[in-house]
């Protein structure tokens, strides 16, 4: 004979409290981390970055300056995007170190030129060595462009993430990009480049952002002559060097100038690039951010560091549009 099932109603009760204590216990978890929270970005800051006298980043957060820890404790958030910040980081200090001790080498031959007798083989040894510091300065500068254009798509990303609910219907961009000259700005709006008559379009309605970006638009092209003369000068400079006339008389007094110019044509160009580039991200920051996102002139960031805030729970500083 069957005995019958008998209800085990403490095994019930048992089961239902531990189901009851876990629920419990992730929701207090996630009250504990901000992460979880309701509106969990609304108190996070705005980060962007211009670049300095010697092309290296400055980070701004809601307008005053910050230090590359205090950025990163913010885009730990994004975990993944926090550990890449880091890398490109690295990565940007290896490039500009090969592309100084590049540098350093041309002027070093330039040095040498110029206190040495102007002679063929004086020349050949300035050219190849010249040709071997222009190499590094190109390895290290494509390195610092590609790292600052990660870290420019990881602070976007951040930017759009804590504000996406307050955005408007365009999201702006910009994408450096070189040509046969030297650097060419596009700005894009998600995955589709942007014409000046678009962009005129969209930013019509606020003078100072469209100003920033005409400002851009002149400087680059001023750079582009610049670039462009600088080309000339070394096609002139490489046709004296091979040319026949060279090689059976003494070296043309024009020789040294033009190595000069050059270098001083490379100098300005890659300012006057810089500011174009500055005043981009100025001109996009203010469009996708408003004024909040505009670093401050003059103005540092002494707060306490942002670590802190987080460790201990306390509200991070707000933004304003």
């Amino acid at each position: 004979m069957k005995r019958p099932r008998v209800f085990n109603f403490s095994l019930a009760v048992n089961l239902l409290c531990i189901c009851f204590l876990s629920i419990h216990s992730a929701q207090a978890q996630d009250k504990r981390s901000p992460f979880y929270q309701e509106n969990k970005y609304a108190d996070y800051p705005f980060i962007t970055f211009r670049e300095n006298f010697l092309n290296q980043p400055v980070y701004f957060i809601n307008g005053q300056k910050a230090k590359p820890q205090e950025v990163r404790a913010y885009l730990e958030i994004l975990p993944g995007d926090a550990q890449d910040f880091t890398a490109n980081i690295s990565k940007l200090r290896i490039g500009s170190a090969l592309y100084f001790a590049g540098r350093a080498v041309s002027l070093g031959t330039m040095a040498y030129l110029f206190t040495t007798e102007l002679s063929q083989e004086n020349y050949t040894t300035f050219f190849l060595v010249t040709l071997g510091g222009e190499v590094l300065e190109s390895v290290g500068g494509g390195m610092e462009r590609n790292a600052k254009m990660h870290l420019s798509n990881i602070l976007e990303s951040y930017n759009y993430v804590i504000d996406k609910d307050r955005l408007g219907s365009h999201y702006l961009k910009m994408k450096i990009e070189g040509n046969l000259i030297g650097q060419k700005i596009n700005i894009y709006d998600g995955p589709n480049m942007l014409n000046k008559a678009q962009i005129r379009t969209l930013m019509e309605n606020r003078p100072d952002m469209y100003a920033d970006y005409e400002k851009a638009i002149r400087k680059q092209t001023f750079a582009n002559a610049l670039d462009l003369t600088r080309l000339g000068l070394q096609l002139v400079f490489t046709w004296y060097f091979i040319s026949p006339q060279f090689q059976s008389s003494t070296p043309n007094d024009i020789l040294l100038p033009l190595v000069f110019t050059s270098l001083g044509l490379s100098i300005v160009s890659g300012q006057v690039k810089r500011s174009a580039r500055n005043h981009t991200r100025s001109a996009l920051d203010r469009y996708n951010f408003g004024a909040a996102a505009v670093p401050l002139s003059r103005n540092t960031f002494s707060n306490p560091p942002i670590t802190n805030f987080i460790s201990f729970g306390i509200p991070l500083e707000g933004r304003g549009k």
